[in-house]
Parts: structure tokens; C-alpha cells; sequence
């Protein structure tokens, strides 16, 4: 396993047995981890290369015409492949022409070992988004010039693999051992780089004794070996994290007095952060932030882009914290920002501050993974057990030597891993807190330490909201909080005060619960015996009447997956751009030939609640008089777990489909682009504002709600009411909206197609193609750097495959970024579009916000269709009933003001600096036909904005790009 072949194949197609011939050979020899030799040519096939080769390699039938036959060049690589293994970014693809040419030319099959670095990358980086070749190595600064083209692909698969032989290297022997027995049923040969890996580190281990100390302490330093498990050693001092002593609140200087040290001309912030620059908005909104806490009240702040606003609360949030010896609570509602404001601004004023203050953040329980429950799931018999969950084991047994957390937001698992989560997370109904072995190593309870003991605890919208409806048992006890991204809080509360469950989730369970030999309960049988030396009657009775039950529930359960998908999907359509279909339901619509869903229903619910009788009989039967064995207690607690999580899905079950709460809404999405046959059954809370006034703004001493959008034609009076503010003394509420420093006339131009059709759906022709020409005009006109924002994905792939085939004509080549159709990580999608020259973005509803593309590389926004929620939405279509028995109009006072706010969000991507330069162009004349166009218009900032025939506005896009930069101006 230390000389190795890295191979990259071109062809025709993907078919060797079908006629597809190889192009292009890349090679390179690599022996004891040292690149030694490389190999690159051109083949003629002998055949046509079709066209969609030809734009993915760039390889055209000229290129090869003169290029030797594989016949020819074949021995060459043959005699690089000799006492090598074979190593490639997808191997079987590779290896099905490697063995097919072998045949053809009359040598044997190639029968040593193969290695496929994509299985190699999900085992050991299971914290990366994507496992393409290109997005690794743009990852992990691998070169990577000319992507499908196979000397670059077979280069930068053989730099790939060195830095996965690098993560191998480094592992902990019993990490390695560990994994050995998860991946001998893997497609490539991982077992015996493993194995040999493991005879490399087995024979250094006599060195251990000599004084060669840097062999010594090493590992010694990084891992924290227990229980046969290698964890990650957590740094004593996190730079964000210290644990600092009580601070002397009296020695802290007045607000206004900090507020010159730090922010003045010759000022800490000016020394320790690059660029920074003092900005009027950014220090009014200090001044209003730290007179709203003092004052008691709570405060609605709209930040211009630009205005620095994180800064502006954390700067006299974290001051009046210290001043008054009280923990600040700050609320985000992605992870990306909760994770930018912990990196990046915390660490700025730690270093900018005259005084120590610390941080931590804290996210829900079940993010963080439970070792007790890990080290159990990992003593399951490996037999029986899928490939893709044994390489899910093998993904958590490496990341538990990488992560400080135990986050499970670092990992990117399958759909396996991610059920598989739900067995092993944290939770509290299956916590042996202090009696677990595992209890000083907790990730959970190491998070809740650092958040009880830190200045500043930075938590997301949706830990908030859980622990108001834990009555604030969660969070440490706080009177001051500051809600960034408020605009989101009424969904985040919508989505965690509702109720989700999914088919998937119950055949899970099932799974759980099972009865066959490896499984938990069977395992519980076989500990409880051998505990006793015995077998036992109670236990002999009690696991064959479980095994009499659990067949038929089973049965039961999928019959009923079946009646509920078959309903579901004959009425579901699009709502949302998850892939999924919805339909509204109540209870009332299972009448007639559909009442045997309900009766299903209860019949599954008397067989669930009967087997659980059983099996809670059964765990409750252990003897407490004795104290069993760790492993009898663990399986135990595991066990009760179980019975906890099976008494809420009958909840649900009786919640969603027998007697339903009037206070909801109810819905079904069915998977519209897979073949799973999945039924996500959602409700929620018609009213949310109820919940959010009295445990959040009435009790507490002074919220702060920032956002870059709150207000509707400059007035606050939408949030103030879907927050349940006006149910408070109005002197209780205060407001500030403080503009973008950005000279908006000067640097953005606002086009509106009057001859435009009006906005239809996918199958109104006309208006599509009008979408797609106007696209590819903007496009044309820009040279790419584009972001096209759309309300549906299925809009977007019409789009997308429209202009992707009027481009091809195009003087310059266009490459076309489509969310779900090229990538569907949002990071990923943004990164490539700011590399790769003359790219276009098409994104739906997470695009409109949160993506930052500061400078040339966006120069365009084109925004379809006003973001208006779908009507047949059921949450839009519940609360806009309650609405109108209110006597309110559901247009004007909801979706009108949530439209506008999204609009808002959506043309804020584009001028992100006080340099950038920009054209929108709205391909929606409602904007100036319709009167409730104005309040669109008048919401945003003051953008130069034109109306007329779209042949002469188009025209107007590259000059305005083209004028000089305001730098040089």
C-alpha cells in the first residue's frame, strides 16, 4: 500500500461495454507518499466524441486525430500500474474501461487493490458539503487548473489522496482498529490501507519506550483516549471562549468615554481590526442601544447594509453587560451569522476592549452528540447492518477526532446518518447525568457550562423560542437580549412552536423497537442473562410476546405509510422549493372511502400503545435491588429513551390524524423530485404573538430587534404587530431606522420592463420565454456577473435549461450556477460564482438573503417575480382566515408587508460595499401597474429608477457598469 497508481480516464460516455473508448489518460505513480512519476496523453477512439464530451473536457475530435490508439500507449501506463494500486476520485468508473481495455487487448482482469478517494473523503472529512473533485480541491488549495481534463483530474486526486493518507496518518490506533471493523464490506479495498496503516503505527509503538519524546507526546497532547474511543483534546483556551475571573464592574468607564478610547481616530479598534473605519449610523445606533437597556425598554432597530450593525449592538450590548454584572444574550437565526459573530466580531473586541469579557455559544440538546449512546450504537453487531450506516459509524468515529463540539451542524451526513442521529444524540428523557461514564467528557454538558459561566451567550432564534416554552429552563436566566435577523423570529417561532413528524421518522422507531438479534432489545435480553448466569422465564415470556406483536405493527405501519402517501400525493402541488408538494388538510377530510386512514390510524395507535405495555413491563422487570452492570444500565436508560420517543409519536399520531387543535394549521408534503415515498405531516400555530409577548417582551427588561429590513413604507407597525408589541405601554417600545451610508443614486439603477407580460405560471409560454430572453439579454450585457432570484425551483430549472441552450450561441462562453440543479449547498454555489469567470447564479428563496458577493463579481440582480408567499400555502392560507374573521384585509396587513420585506432582502444582495456598482431588473410590472406597487418602491433605498420598453432599457446596462468606479471618480 505504498506504491499506488492515481488514474483519470476521459471518454466517450459511460458505457466501456456499450462502446465508449477512453480520450484522454492522466497518471501519476506515488510511492511512500512521495508524487515519483506521471504519466498524460491523448487517445483517438476511433469514434465520434459527442458534443456534451466535448463541452465537459473540452476535448474535440481535431485534438485526438493524430493522438496514438490506446493500443499504443496502453503499455506504458501498464507498466506504471504493475505492483501499484489503483487509486480514482470514483474508482468504478475508472476501473470498468481500465478492465475492458485489459480484455480487448488480450492481458488478464487487474486484480490488485483499488482505492476510491470520493469513499475515502466521506469516511474521513465528514465535515465537508461536497465530495466533487473540483470543490475538495478548491477546499483544500489543491491546484486544479483544468477540471475534466484527466492529467489535472489525476493530479489533484493524487494531491487529495495524500492529504487523506495525512488525516489516516494522524489517527490514534485505536481509531484506526475501530474503523477496521466498520468498512470491510466498503466498494474499495479501505480495509487494507487501513490495515496497513495500522502495522505502520503497531510497529512504532516500541518506540514509545525509548526517550524519543516528540513520538511520545504527540498523541498524548491531541487525544483523549477512554473507553476504546478517540476524542479530540478541547484547547484549554478557546480564543473566544476563556473562562475569566469576576471583574471589577466599578473600574469599567463610562459608555461615552469607552465609546472615544476605542472608536477614535487613534483608537484600539483602529489598530487591531484592518479597514476599520468610524461610521456616524453605526455609532447612533450604539448610542440608542445602550440607552435602550438602560433605560428598560426594548428597542427595533433597521441597520442599513453598510451601517456596520453587529458591531453596533455587540459594542454597548457587551459594555452595559459588564457595568451591571449581567449575562448578554444575543439571537441569530442561521448558524452562519451565530458562527461569524463568535470568530469574527467577539474576537475583535476582545482584542479591542480595555477590559476581559468572554463568549460561548449554545445551540438545542439534540445538536450535540451523546458518547454514552455512540459507544452503545458502536457495540451493535455489524452484520445485517446497511453499508451506508456503517460508513456513517465510521464518519462519527473520525469526526470524534476532529470536532471540539460534538455539533452534529459540522457534519454532512446521508439520509442514514441523519436518522441515525436521532439514536444517538442527547437528550434528557435518556441522560444518566453524573452516573455516565462519559459525564466530565459531555459535549452537552460542557456547552451548558461554558454558556452558564460566560458575558456573552450567542444562541440561534430557535433555541430562544425553546426555551420560552421550556419556561426558561434551558438558556442560563437573562433580563437583557439582542435579536439580530429579527425579521425571522415570527417563522423560527412559527416552525418551533409547531409540530413536525414524518413516516420515516415512525418506521425508524420501529427499527429501534425491533426484535431481531443485535437489536437493543435483544441485546437488553442477552446482558440481563448473563448478569444472572441464567436464563430467565420473565425474560423468555416477555421477549416472545414482543416478537408476537412486532411483526403485524410493522405491517400495520407500512400499510399505513402507504394510505397516507397514496392521499397525499393525488392532491399535493407546489408550494415551497424543498422538492416537496403540500396539501392542507383537517381530520374532515378523511371521510367517506378516505375514513380508513383514521381507522388505520387508531389501529396502528392500539397496536403501538399495546407493545409498548409489553415492553415497558419488560424494562421495568431488572431488578433495582442489585446494582446491574454498566452496560445493563446503559441499554437500560437507552430503552426508557425508547419508550419516550414512543409515547410522543402516538401523540402525534392521535395530534395529526384523529383529534386535531383549532389554535393550528395542518399540512402534508410529499417528496415532488425523488423517489422516496415520505409524507412530512407539519401544523402550526395559527397566532404566534400571544406566545412571543409575555414570556419575551413583558417579562423581560429590554429586547433589541435589529434587522437590515423591519419596516414597510418606513413604518414599523407591521413587525410591532406579528411580534405582539402593541399589546404593550407604547412607552415600553421604542423605534430607530437608520439609512445605508451608501449613495444609492449614484451607485444602483432600478430597471422595470413596462412591455413586459404579466407574471404567469411555467406553463404560460409567452410569459417564460419572455423571463428567459430578458435573463440572457442581462446576462449578455453584464458578461456574466449576474444572480438571477426566483419564487420557485421549478421556474428556476425552466430557466436555467432555456438559457443554457440559447447561450451556447453566445460570442463568450457562460457558465450557468443553478441551486438544486448544479449544487445544493448555497456556499458552495456563491463561492464558485465569485471564481469563476463570466458565471451566472440562479437561486430561490435562501438566495434572497444572506449572500454576500461584495465588488465586480455581482453586477447584475435580476429579480422574476415579486416574492409574494404562494396563496395556496397552508400557514398563508390559515392565518389570512383568522385575519378575516379580525375584520382585516390578509393582502394589506400580511402578504402584502411579508413581500415587501422579502423584496427588500432580495435587492440588498447586490450593493454590499461603498465601491460596488449595480443594475436591478425587475421582470414584474406589478411593480407600477398595480397600486400596492408603491409600497415596494418606497420601501427601498433611494435607487435610480427607470420604466419603459425593455429593448431600450437593456440597453442601458453596460454603460452604466461601465462608467468609472466611484474610486476613480
Amino acid at each position: 500500500m505504498n506504491r499506488l497508481l492515481v488514474v483519470d480516464f476521459e471518454t466517450t460516455g459511460s458505457h466501456p461495454r456499450q462502446g465508449d473508448s477512453i480520450i484522454q489518460i492522466g497518471a501519476v505513480a506515488i510511492d511512500d507518499g512521495i508524487v515519483t512519476d506521471s504519466f498524460s496523453t491523448l487517445v483517438n477512439p476511433g469514434q465520434a466524441i459527442p458534443p456534451f464530451i466535448t463541452q465537459l473536457t473540452g476535448i474535440t475530435e481535431e485534438m485526438v486525430a493524430d493522438a496514438p490508439s490506446l493500443e499504443e500507449v496502453f503499455p506504458r501506463l501498464l507498466r506504471l500500474l504493475d505492483g501499484r494500486a489503483f487509486v480514482a476520485h470514483n474508482a468504478s468508473f475508472d476501473l470498468q474501461f481500465l478492465q475492458e481495455a485489459l480484455l480487448s487487448q488480450g492481458y488478464y482482469a487487474f486484480d490488485g487493490y483499488v482505492l476510491d478517494t470520493v469513499e475515502l473523503s466521506r469516511l474521513l472529512m465528514p465535515t465537508q458539503n461536497s465530495y466533487r473533485l473540483g470543490e475538495l480541491a478548491s477546499d483544500l488549495d489543491i491546484e486544479h487548473e483544468n477540471p475534466h481534463q484527466a492529467d489535472s483530474d489525476a493530479m489533484a486526486t493524487a494531491q487529495l489522496f495524500l492529504h487523506l493518507m495525512n488525516i489516516v496518518n494522524e489517527m490514534p490506533l485505536v481509531t484506526i482498529q475501530r474503523l477496521q471493523m466498520l468498512v470491510s464490506s466498503f466498494r474499495s479495498d479501505i480495509d487494507a490501507l487501513l490495515r496497513y496503516v495500522e502495522m505502520e503505527k503497531m510497529a512504532e509503538i516500541p518506540l514509545l519506550d525509548a526517550e524519543a519524546e516528540p513520538v511520545l507526546n504527540e498523541p498524548f497532547e491531541m487525544w483523549d483516549i477512554y473507553r476504546q474511543l478517540a476524542l479530540r483534546k478541547r484547547r484549554e483556551k478557546l480564543t473566544a471562549s476563556l473562562r475569566t475571573p469576576a471583574y471589577d464592574t466599578t473600574s469599567i468607564a463610562p459608555f461615552d468615554e469607552l465609546l472615544g478610547q476605542v472608536l477614535g481616530d487613534a483608537g484600539s479598534m483602529s489598530v487591531h481590526v484592518a479597514g476599520y473605519q468610524r461610521r456616524d449610523a453605526q455609532e447612533a445606533m450604539m448610542h440608542a442601544v445602550f440607552e435602550a437597556m438602560q433605560d428598560g425598554t426594548h428597542l427595533l432597530i433597521e441597520a442599513g447594509t453598510g451601517t456596520g450593525k453587529s458591531l453596533g449592538y455587540l459594542f454597548p450590548g457587551i459594555i452595559w453587560a459588564k457595568q451591571n454584572g449581567q449575562q448578554l444574550v444575543v439571537s441569530t437565526n442561521t448558524i452562519q451569522l451565530q458562527e461569524q459573530l463568535f470568530n469574527k466580531e467577539i474576537m475583535s473586541l476582545q482584542q479591542t476592549l480595555p477590559f476581559e469579557f468572554s463568549a460561548a455559544t449554545l445551540k438545542g440538546r439534540g445538536n450535540y452528540l451523546c458518547l454514552r449512546k455512540f459507544e452503545q450504537a458502536l457495540e451493535e453487531p455489524i452484520e445485517g447492518s446497511s453499508q451506508e450506516m456503517r460508513l456513517v459509524k465510521g464518519q462519527m468515529l473520525a469526526w470524534l477526532t476532529q470536532t471540539e463540539t460534538g455539533d452534529v451542524e459540522e457534519l454532512s451526513m446521508p439520509p442514514t446518518g441523519q436518522l441515525f442521529w436521532q439514536q444517538v444524540k442527547s437528550d434528557t428523557g435518556s441522560c444518566l447525568n453524573r452516573d455516565c461514564p462519559w459525564f466530565s467528557r459531555c459535549y452537552y454538558f460542557q456547552a451548558k457550562d461554558r454558556a452558564k459561566d460566560a458575558d456573552v451567550l450567542i444562541v440561534n432564534h430557535a433555541l430562544l423560542i425553546s426555551d420560552l416554552q421550556a419556561e426558561n429552563r434551558i438558556l442560563p436566566p437573562y433580563e437583557v437580549a439582542i435579536i439580530d435577523e429579527a425579521h425571522h423570529l415570527e417563522d423560527a417561532a412559527t416552525q418551533h412552536m409547531g409540530k413536525q413528524f414524518t413516516t420515516t421518522q415512525l418506521l425508524f422507531l420501529l427499527d429501534r423497537a425491533s426484535v431481531e438479534p443485535g437489536a437493543a432489545l435483544t441485546r437488553f435480553a442477552e446482558e440481563w442473562e448473563s448478569w444472572v448466569g441464567a436464563p430467565q422465564d420473565f425474560v423468555a415470556e416477555h421477549m416472545a410476546e414482543l416478537q408476537a406483536l412486532y411483526a403485524p405493527l410493522r405491517d400495520k405501519a407500512t400499510h399505513w405509510t402507504q394510505l397516507l402517501y397514496a392521499w397525499a400525493s393525488d392532491r399535493a402541488e407546489e408550494t415551497t422549493e424543498a422538492g416537496r408538494e403540500t396539501v392542507r388538510y383537517r381530520v374532515e377530510s378523511f371521510t367517506g372511502k378516505h375514513e380508513r386512514i383514521r381507522k388505520t390510524t387508531r389501529k396502528l395507535i392500539e397496536s403501538m400503545s399495546a407493545f409498548a405495555q409489553v415492553f415497558d413491563r419488560f424494562v421495568r422487570g431488572l431488578p433495582a435491588d442489585d446494582k446491574p452492570p454498566f452496560a445493563l444500565r446503559s441499554l437500560r436508560t437507552d430503552l426508557f429513551g425508547l419508550l419516550n420517543d414512543w409515547q410522543k409519536v402516538t401523540e402525534l399520531l392521535h395530534f395529526f390524524l384523529l383529534e386535531q387543535d383549532p389554535q393550528y394549521v395542518y399540512w402534508m408534503e410529499v417528496e415532488a423530485r425523488t423517489a422516496r415515498k415520505q409524507v412530512h405531516l407539519s401544523a402550526a400555530l395559527l397566532k404566534v404573538s400571544d406566545s412571543l409577548t409575555e414570556p419575551l417582551f413583558a417579562q423581560k427588561q429590554s429586547m433589541i430587534l435589529t434587522s437590515a429590513t423591519l419596516t414597510v413604507k418606513n413604518s414599523f407597525s407591521y413587525v410591532i404587530n406579528r411580534f405582539g408589541l402593541d399589546q404593550l405601554p407604547e412607552e415600553r417600545v421604542r423605534t430607530l431606522s437608520i439609512p445605508s451610508p451608501f449613495d444609492y443614486e449614484n451607485q444602483g439603477l432600478l430597471l422595470i420592463p413596462s412591455d413586459f407580460p404579466a407574471p404567469g405560471k411555467e406553463n404560460d409560454l409567452t410569459y417564460v420565454d419572455a423571463v428567459v430572453q430578458g435573463c440572457v439579454d442581462v446576462v449578455l450585457a453584464s458578461k456574466g456577473r449576474t444572480l438571477i432570484l426566483f419564487t420557485s425551483h421549478s421556474m428556476l430549472r425552466l430557466v436555467y435549461n432555456a438559457m443554457k441552450e440559447r447561450l451556447t450561441d453566445a460570442p463568450d462562453s457562460y457558465t450557468l450556477l443553478g441551486h438544486g440543479i448544479d449544487s445544493n449547498n448555497r456556499s458552495k454555489l456563491v463561492g464558485l460564482f465569485q471564481t469563476i469567470e463570466k458565471s451566472v447564479l440562479l437561486g430561490t428563496s435562501s438566495f434572497w438573503e444572506g449572500v454576500d458577493i461584495p465588488g465586480e463579481a455581482l453586477s447584475s440582480l435580476v429579480i422574476v417575480k415579486l416574492p409574494f408567499t404562494p396563496p395556496n400555502h397552508p400557514v398563508y392560507q390559515g392565518r389570512s382566515e383568522l385575519l378575516k374573521t379580525e375584520g382585516k384585509n390578509a393582502f394589506m396587513s400580511m402578504a402584502l408587508p411579508q413581500a415587501v420585506i422579502l423584496f427588500k432582502q432580495g435587492v440588498g444582495r447586490l450593493i454590499r460595499h461603498h465601491l460596488d456598482r449595480g443594475v436591478v431588473v425587475l421582470f414584474d410590472t406589478r411593480i407600477v401597474e398595480a397600486r400596492y406597487g408603491r409600497s415596494f418602491l418606497q420601501s427601498l433605498p433611494p435607487y435610480a429608477v427607470e420604466s419603459g420598453p425593455w429593448p431600450e432599457l437593456r440597453e442601458r446596462i453596460e454603460p452604466f457598469l461601465g462608467m468609472s468606479t466611484l474610486l476613480d471618480s
